[in-house]
């Protein structure tokens, strides 16, 4: 009886190695058949060529605050113009468009607080957390769309500094 459920147990463990090597073309089937979606955004090697690609001028340079500097610049269907600056810990997403009154982040979080304000003829809306320092702002000035992310928050007085540039102060 012994010799039975060991030769059991010894063809169950045989066919179990070998099913595992025959499901390789199951494998090959199903992701052979995976489309992958294309990626929207084209990124550019300079402001002076994303700026070229959607045909309007980003208006900030590539350095604010003598602190940040631009490092990834581009476009998403040649109409949003995106340039991220970073400083040490600190990054700084900003997007611009043509048309006022859009959210363009494209952040969806939750924050705490929200307030509007206007200033030099443009709106800006302010989303702020307290617990991690994240603002979002939506400005609208001038027929085009902006929106800052800072998830980690602004270094010292850049925040000033970006909007001084955007609204023409």
């Amino acid at each position: 009886m012994k010799k039975i459920v060991t030769i059991i147990l010894l063809c169950l463990a045989v066919s179990a190695v070998l099913s595992g090597c025959g499901n390789q073309n199951a494998v090959q089937e199903t992701t052979a058949g995976t489309v992958a979606i294309a990626n929207p955004w084209s990124d550019w090697k300079s402001m002076k060529d994303a700026e070229t690609a959607v045909g309007y001028a980003f208006g900030l340079p590539e350095n604010i605050a003598d602190s940040y500097t631009a490092d990834v610049f581009r476009t998403l269907n040649n109409e949003l113009l995106e340039v991220i600056y970073r400083h040490e810990d600190f990054e700084i997403c900003v997007r611009k468009q043509k048309g006022e009154g859009e959210d363009i982040s494209g952040d969806y979080n939750k924050y705490d607080t929200c307030t509007e304000d206007n200033f030099n003829g443009g709106k800006i809306i302010e989303y702020r957390n307290s617990n991690n320092n994240a603002v979002k702002q939506i400005i609208s000035y001038n027929g085009y769309s902006w929106s800052l992310v800072a998830p980690n928050g602004y270094q010292e007085d850049s925040n000033t500094e970006f909007l001084n540039h955007i609204l023409g102060k």
